[in-house]
């Protein structure tokens, strides 16, 4: 009976541990959502049209969207941490061409502190210094065709097409049925114009961070707080994430050489490194990277075979992998 005690004690202690974690992705209505309203000075189309991101149980410090911060360490080796005192939210713009016609894209990032370990539910993206983008694709009338959000990492890509986008260039196996991403609904289509004073809010799963709602809110709620906790993000232009003040210099977000090349420092992903690792032939798997750095794809399949064809960096190329028209 002695012998059986250790193994009674740690299968006790197994399941207080899976059981405590059960409540990371669960919302809880208890607590007001906070909202992260962008602001500050950027190029008109940029402030126009940034979503306003909200995450749930905010009262847990891994969900609060931050700012990358760089420091030395006791032994003087860097450490990259999210401040979330300080949100911020940064913005890139890129241009491109297809057969179709001149487009714009506006890109927003956003990181987040961790996403904790946990078994139940199973976070296979436990690490830490992770985070989302969003995507928006304007035509040449800066009309809003199309909403990508995909996490940093490349995962959970979705494309959201708005009412202003042409039927043709939607894939030929469209449904109008919500999208279901991994668990997650997502709107099938989003109506443009939205109704006046209403702004894209982009709502973020507890724990694991995943967006789980696409959604024009109106403005004046999203300031209301009876309703909210409301945060104000810098808007910042994503070449700061390159330079990050340490000591009397910079450094950047993303490791600049080596095999992890263009990825996020501290970044690393343990669970998805043992699971996906070897079926993707890459080890860096799930671990969040730049946008647009040579030689390091922003794939959103985890096909060895699609790593170019689904690379976010060549967004018309992304766009027909995934069967859109544009």
């Amino acid at each position: 009976m002695a012998q059986r005690r250790p193994w009674r004690l740690f299968l006790l202690m197994a399941g207080l541990a899976l059981g405590g974690c059960a409540h990371l992705a669960q919302v809880d209505d208890q607590v007001k959502p906070a909202v992260y309203l962008p602001s500050g000075p950027a190029p008109q189309a940029v402030a126009r049209n940034a979503p306003v991101f909200l995450v749930y149980n905010p009262q847990q410090p891994h969900n609060l969207i931050g700012r990358p911060r760089a420091a030395l360490d006791g032994r003087g080796l860097e450490v990259i941490r999210m401040d979330p005192q300080e949100p911020a939210v940064y913005y890139q713009v890129v241009d491109f061409k297809t057969v179709r016609g001149s487009y714009r894209n506006l890109i927003y990032r956003v990181h987040y502190p961790a996403t904790p370990a946990s078994l139940v539910p199973f976070f296979i993206g436990w690490g830490e210094n992770l985070g989302n983008m969003v995507v928006i694709t304007l035509d040449h009338r800066d009309r809003p065709v199309l909403v990508t959000t995909v996490g940093t990492c490349g995962c959970y890509a979705a494309i959201i097409p708005t009412a202003a986008l042409p039927a043709e260039a939607l894939p030929l196996d469209w449904s109008d049925e919500p999208q279901e991403i991994y668990g997650e609904t997502l709107p099938a289509l989003l109506d443009y114009p939205p109704p006046q004073d209403f702004r894209l809010v982009v709502e973020f799963r507890p724990g694991e961070h995943r967006v789980m709602r696409v959604a024009w809110r109106p403005w004046a709620k999203l300031n209301d707080p009876r309703l909210y906790q409301a945060w104000r993000a810098e808007l910042l232009p994503m070449e700061q994430l390159e330079r990050l003040p340490l000591g009397d210099g910079y450094t950047s977000l993303f490791y600049q050489g080596g095999p992890l090349h263009g990825h996020v420092k501290g970044a690393h992903k343990p669970w998805e490194t043992l699971l996906l690792g070897l079926p993707t032939l890459d080890l860096a798997v799930g671990m969040d990277k730049a946008y647009g750095y040579p030689g390091n794809p922003f794939y959103t399949s985890i096909k060895p075979w699609a790593r170019l064809d689904s690379d976010l960096n060549d967004f018309p190329r992304f766009l027909r992998y995934w069967g859109w028209r544009l």
